[in-house]
């Protein structure tokens, strides 16, 4: 698990301290700390003084949210270039947009990735994304964050995506479709992701053998599917690490003649409506971009309001979409 904490007794003072020490509710310290009305001027000095005792310095995006003010939304992308990373970024932009908030994407892939990320952190008021470990604190130091990733991170606000449920569905359809021996076509790096994990797992409860893992770079997975063809006992299912990998492994099979499913079934993750126009259709594990997206700018509305970020946390779940692919 990751872990993105701080010490508690060295924490900035939040708007619920400020309340706890006044006496009074959330809302009444938003209203007393933006002058509204409905709030006696006792009740107010009593916030302020709270305040200042506690040195407490309200957000400037949740004044602007109380205010009326238009709120600015940084969301954060791995590379533009996955189709997933666009299809999110229409949700998002639509969601916010009916909130009354402008967004700034910034795809922070490839060299000069760090500066990028610091820089869209100083310009919004809330960052949303698939942030990588090494810019989660860039982030979280600069501006609050949303982070969406498949594993739990303590100390921030996150969507987790969780596969396991779609990936069991996947392997019980694979054991009912006669399948035996299954591969994985993970994402580029040493050792399985734990999409990966989760897999081999599930194979292992429905009596079917892990046939072997590749992680390809982005330009090379074409070869991987080959080297995976070329092993001794050829898989006869493979899983994607998402949609972009699995059509590229569409692709090198018809180019290798090899039967889509009747010999080989293939499997991607994302849902891609990309996936609905290749031949033959992708099968894959979908996640509902739309919902997540939802989730998402509910949790960044959260942070904005001056909620604890350790406290907000939502799930959202992939499940298996069969088309003609497997």
């Amino acid at each position: 698990m990751a872990t993105l904490g701080e010490d508690p007794a060295a924490r900035p003072a939040t708007i619920l301290d400020v309340a706890a020490a006044a006496g009074v509710s959330r809302q009444t310290v938003t209203r007393a700390m933006n002058d509204l009305p409905d709030v006696s001027a006792a009740t107010r000095q009593r916030v302020l003084d709270a305040a200042r005792a506690l040195n407490y310095r309200p957000n400037r995006a949740a004044q602007q949210l109380v205010r009326g003010r238009e709120v600015t939304l940084g969301f954060v992308v791995g590379d533009l270039r996955n189709p997933y990373y666009p299809e999110l970024a229409s949700e998002i932009t639509r969601r916010a947009a009916a909130q009354g908030w402008a967004v700034l994407v910034a795809d922070v892939e490839g060299p000069g990735g760090a500066q990028r990320v610091e820089s869209i952190a100083g310009r919004v008021d809330v960052v949303v994304g698939h942030l990588a470990p090494e810019h989660q604190r860039l982030v979280t130091a600069r501006a609050p964050a949303v982070l969406i990733s498949d594993d739990e991170v303590e100390g921030v606000a996150s969507v987790r995506l969780r596969y396991d449920d779609a990936i069991e569905a996947a392997a019980a359809h694979l054991a009912a479709a006669g399948r035996r021996r299954v591969a994985l076509l993970d994402h580029a790096g040493p050792g399985v992701s734990g999409r990966g994990r989760l897999l081999r797992a599930a194979l292992e409860r429905h009596g079917l053998d892990f046939a072997g893992a590749a992680a390809p770079r982005d330009d090379d997975v074409s070869g991987a599917v080959q080297r995976l063809l070329e092993a001794r006992q050829r898989p006869d299912a493979l899983l994607c690490f998402n949609d972009l990998r699995a059509i590229g492994a569409l692709k090198r099979l018809a180019a290798a003649g090899i039967a889509v499913p009747g010999e080989l079934a293939v499997i991607g993750i994302d849902g891609l409506s990309l996936g609905a126009l290749v031949t033959p259709e992708l099968t894959t594990l979908k996640v509902d971009t739309a919902e997540l997206a939802a989730q998402a700018l509910d949790l960044a509305a959260a942070l904005l309001r001056g909620e604890p970020a350790a406290g907000l946390r939502r799930t959202v779940s992939h499940t298996l979409l069969l088309r003609a692919s497997a």
